[in-house]
């Protein structure tokens, strides 16, 4: 059965730790993040996270609405994107 992935983008205002923020809850779900690629520029947050997903695809939508709400509060928006496979 080949894996399954998940992208997440988040974007917003730069500050420290937000990287530890948003991986974090990822982590607690047990979900390992294969991809990452981060960027700032004009003091603009950018972090894009390639989600291997295959282990607990019933926890998925537990873990969006977890992230959705901690991104919420560090003031950053992020956008999931489902990607099936990695060839």
């Amino acid at each position: 059965m080949p894996d399954k992935y998940f992208v997440v983008i988040v974007v917003g205002p730069d500050r420290s730790g937000l990287i530890t923020e948003v991986t974090s809850v990822i982590a607690d779900f047990g979900y390992n993040i294969e991809d990452m690629d981060q960027v700032v520029m004009h003091d603009i947050f950018i972090l894009s996270l390639l989600v291997n997903i295959s282990q607990d695809l019933r926890s998925l939508e537990k873990m969006r609405s977890k992230l959705e709400y901690r991104c919420h509060e560090l003031g950053l928006e992020v956008t999931f994107y489902y990607t099936g496979g990695k060839k």
